[in-house]
C-alpha cells in the first residue's frame, strides 16, 4: 500500500492486519483521484468517514488538500491511521477522531467545518448507511456548494436513492468495486468529473 501521487508519491504506508479493514485498492484509489484531480487544487477539506488505514486522506493531503478529517471506531484502525500520518509527516494537517461517521459529521457541523470532498467506504454489509449519511450531510450543510461526495461499494449492492437535493453525477466500475459521485442538485460545476465522461 503506497501513496500514488503528489508530494509523498511512492511512500509506503503501513497496511492493516487481518481482514477487518479493507483498504481501497491502489488501482481504485488512483482512479478516484484522477477523476477529481481538477478539484484538488482548490480543495481545503477532505473527509474520510470510514478511515481504515488513513490512506485516502493521506493521498488527498499529498495531492494538495490542506486539511483532512478521518473518522473510525476501531482502536486498531485509529492506531494505524496515526502511524501512517506520522510516516507521511501529516500529523499537523489531519484530525483523526475515534468516532462513528454520524457523530463525526455532527462534530464538523458544530465546528463550522465545510468539506470540499467527502469519501465513504463503509464495510460492504453497511453500504446502505452511505445513503443515510448523505442525508445527514445535507441536513447539517457540511458539503460546500462545489463539493463532491464519493461512495465506494460492491457492484452487487444496489444503492438506495441518496438524497433528493444531491445529484448522481458519475459512476465508475473497477472489477467488483463501484464508485459513485454526487454533487448538490443545484450545482452546475462538473469541472473535475466531466474530464472523464
Amino acid at each position: 500500500m503506497r501513496v500514488i501521487g503528489g508530494e509523498r508519491r511512492g511512500l509506503k504506508l503501513n497496511a492493516p492486519r487481518g481482514k477487518a479493514v479493507r483498504p481501497t485498492a491502489d488501482k481504485v484509489k488512483g482512479a478516484i483521484f484522477n477523476t477529481i484531480q481538477w478539484e484538488l487544487a482548490a480543495a481545503e477539506v477532505f473527509v474520510d468517514c470510514f478511515g481504515g488505514s488513513g490512506a485516502m486522506a493521506i493521498e488527498a493531503l499529498s495531492r494538495g488538500v490542506k486539511t483532512a478529517w478521518i473518522f473510525d471506531t476501531a482502536p486498531a484502525s485509529i492506531d494505524l491511521i496515526h502511524s501512517n500520518l506520522r510516516r507521511a509527516r501529516y500529523e499537523n494537517r489531519a484530525h483523526c477522531l475515534k468516532t462513528d461517521a454520524r457523530s463525526g459529521i455532527d462534530i464538523l457541523a458544530a465546528k463550522g467545518v465545510a468539506a470540499d470532498l467527502i469519501f465513504m467506504d463503509p464495510p460492504y454489509v453497511m453500504a446502505a448507511a452511505s445513503a443515510r449519511l448523505c442525508g445527514q450531510i445535507v441536513a447539517k450543510k457540511i458539503l460546500k456548494s462545489t463539493g463532491i461526495i464519493m461512495i465506494e461499494h460492491e457492484k452487487s449492492v444496489i444503492m438506495p436513492v441518496v438524497c433528493s437535493t444531491l445529484k448522481h453525477c458519475k459512476q465508475k466500475s473497477y472489477g467488483i468495486t463501484v464508485v459513485d459521485y454526487y454533487r448538490w442538485e443545484t450545482s452546475d460545476d462538473n469541472r473535475g468529473l466531466s474530464r472523464e465522461l
